[in-house]
């Protein structure tokens, strides 16, 4: 099968059996404040052409994971375009933009809790959705597989400006009725803290 992650639609989604429904993911979100280091970093990018995927993501988005990462030294670490190949029959393989696994000194892939996903120039972030809920799925899987059965996988999706929640429990994923902005940093933090804090 040639289907991989990135070309997962709304009705392959449904063809896993995975129902997608519309709700609140965070209440009482409590903000976290930035570092000077990120704050700094994103000060010296403004104003610069950030366009391309790998503009935004090496500007925009890698420093927000990773703040989260060096808020939380001794509980995640994060793999970037990593090949993840769990069910190659049912399309469930390919590259993953972002994997956040709950191992914090992991070198390979292990206990995948949170799959972010890009969204693509020009793209708004729901029409990525079906390509984050496929990884997330997959993650679910190879989590089982690997002995380690993990309920509740989250999933993010982003064009580094705007962020966007999932949340993929007993096959139903529930996609964030509210959106998160790099200008309001610390709730953005926030959430990520809240999710991070789950685990």
């Amino acid at each position: 099968m040639k289907k991989s992650y990135s070309s997962f639609t709304i009705a392959d989604i449904k063809n896993l059996g995975i129902k997608a429904i519309s709700q609140s993911l965070f209440s009482n979100i409590h903000p976290v404040s930035p570092s000077d280091f990120l704050i700094q970093h994103l000060t010296n990018y403004q104003g610069l052409p950030l366009e391309s995927e790998k503009a935004k993501s090496e500007a925009l988005i890698i420093p927000i994971i990773n703040e989260i990462r060096l808020k939380n030294l001794k509980k995640i670490t994060f793999f970037s375009g990593y090949q993840f190949n769990v069910d190659a029959k049912r399309g469930l393989k390919g590259f993953c933009d972002f994997l956040i696994s709950a191992k914090y000194n992991a070198v390979f892939i292990e206990s995948p809790l949170i799959t972010v996903v890009e969204a693509k120039h020009n793209q708004d972030l729901i029409d990525a959705a079906p390509q984050c809920i496929a990884e997330m799925y997959a993650a679910q899987i190879f989590n089982a597989q690997d002995d380690n059965p993990t309920p509740v996988i989250f999933g993010v999706l982003t064009n580094g400006h705007e962020w966007l929640f999932l949340r993929l429990e007993n096959m139903q994923v529930c996609i964030d009725t509210e959106r998160y902005m790099l200008k309001d940093l610390p709730n953005l933090l926030g959430v990520w803290q809240a999710i991070v804090d789950t685990f």
